[in-house]
């Protein structure tokens, strides 16, 4: 039985750079706009009790209180209007392509690709830096667990350490869904393959 994952991989390899280009942007759009009225919500209901508990309350831990959730209903609100209104890069791009009609469907395809393959590179960049982060940090923790005097205190270093160590491992062994994206389409593209054909046989299929 397939994973999502494995089934998602299968997707994307079936079909050209430019229809995955399109599908990602669509699959964006949906989920930002989704996400985005979500936070909206949320943050104009926090700002709806929060602003008349302010000027209803006396207390002044309460007082505060209010005011911490008036500006994290402001925060959700114009978060939740930037996913709803500012495209996403395979959008704007997929735009780009549509105003030049002039383009061949091979064109599109191989800028599609090349746009791909920059953002799989930038994903990589971004977690390798993550790995790196994570994995000082957890070095760190244990230089820490290691060198203090207090019991207490080297129990919460290691215990720290640890979930560092967990998640550095973690983005270590799993790739981005645009790494995925575009090493299945790397895979399935016949331009990155040779075959060696013997007789009616395929013998050996080099990819480069």
């Amino acid at each position: 039985m397939l994973t999502a994952a494995a089934a998602e991989s299968r997707v994307w390899a079936a079909t050209s750079p430019y229809e995955v280009l399109q599908k990602k942007a669509e699959t964006i759009r949906t989920e930002n706009s989704t996400n985005g009225w979500a936070y909206i919500v949320s943050g104009a209901f926090s700002l709806g009790v929060s602003i008349p508990a302010y000027f209803l309350s006396d207390d002044v831990f309460a007082k505060s209180v209010y005011i911490v959730g008036e500006t994290l209903g402001i925060a959700a609100v114009g978060y939740g209007s930037y996913l709803v209104l500012i495209e996403n890069d395979y959008r704007r791009f997929n735009k780009v392509l549509k105003g030049v009609p002039e383009l061949s469907e091979h064109e599109r395809n191989k800028l599609s690709r090349l746009f791909l393959q920059e953002n799989a590179l930038q994903a990589k960049n971004i977690r390798k830096i993550k790995v790196i982060t994570f994995a000082l940090t957890a070095g760190l923790n244990y230089l820490d667990g290691f060198t203090t005097q207090h019991r207490e205190l080297k129990t919460t270093h290691f215990f720290l350490a640890a979930i560092n160590t967990l998640a550095a491992l973690s983005f270590t062994l799993s790739k981005s869904e645009e790494e995925k994206m575009y090493e299945s389409l790397a895979s399935s593209d016949p331009v990155h393959q040779i075959d060696l054909v013997v007789g009616n046989y395929v013998g050996l299929r080099f990819h480069f």
